[in-house]
């Protein structure tokens, strides 16, 4: 049996331990992915008129997937429910005198890392409902429909809210980064979505 020199066995346990302290968070996010949906509003252009409507969009989508019921899960995001949000979006949208089509679909897709008022999210890979106006050639709104983590606006309001979604106190520290072990495994997580999205080259 071939005996290790001291520097290679410690090079040879560097590595594991990079691969191990990486798996870990990045096991984490996907556990965390796999109960987040989120919602995704492209504006026809990125005219002011089309900005604001997307808006008034996404907010008439919000009340129609809150008129649901708080029970609502991620199973039960089906074509039923998505004509429904589509239906509200084009209601709105003709309500201000509009004549865009709007879509409404449910994608699994890439999101760059995103910091919202109270809390962050990794690049990575997530379930999304699209909801996309007219050319769909404007910027773009996004945020977590389920759990209805996109009204929250202040610390304690999203830390009840995504208590009572389920969500374990480990991934909310995940999410607001709440110390420096929970911020380092973010910067993990977020550095392989990015890669892994430089990889697939979508």
């Amino acid at each position: 049996m071939m005996k290790m020199k001291r520097w290679e066995l410690a090079l040879v346990s560097g590595i594991l331990f990079t691969i191990l302290f990486s798996a870990m968070p990045i096991r984490a996010q996907s556990q965390l992915a796999g109960k987040i949906t989120r919602l995704h509003v492209i504006a026809n252009s990125d005219s002011a008129e089309d900005q604001a409507l997307k808006l008034q969009v996404r907010d008439a989508v919000l009340e129609e997937a809150k008129a649901q019921g708080e029970s609502l899960d991620s199973d039960q995001i089906d074509d039923a429910f998505l004509a429904r949000i589509q239906q509200a979006g084009q209601a709105e949208v003709e309500r201000n005198g509009y004549t865009y089509p709007v879509k409404a679909e449910r994608t699994n897709m890439y999101f760059t890392t995103r910091h919202y008022e109270t809390f962050s999210l990794p690049a990575g890979y997530y379930d999304a409902v699209r909801v996309t106006i007219g050319q769909a050639e404007g910027k773009n709104w996004w945020c977590v429909m389920l759990p209805p983590l996109c009204t929250p606006s202040c610390s304690e309001e999203f830390e009840q809210t995504a208590k009572e979604s389920g969500l374990e106190p480990g991934e909310i520290r995940f999410m607001t980064r709440d110390g420096v072990e929970y911020a380092a495994k973010f910067k993990v997580v977020e550095l392989w979505g990015e890669m892994l999205h430089a990889i697939r080259g979508e």
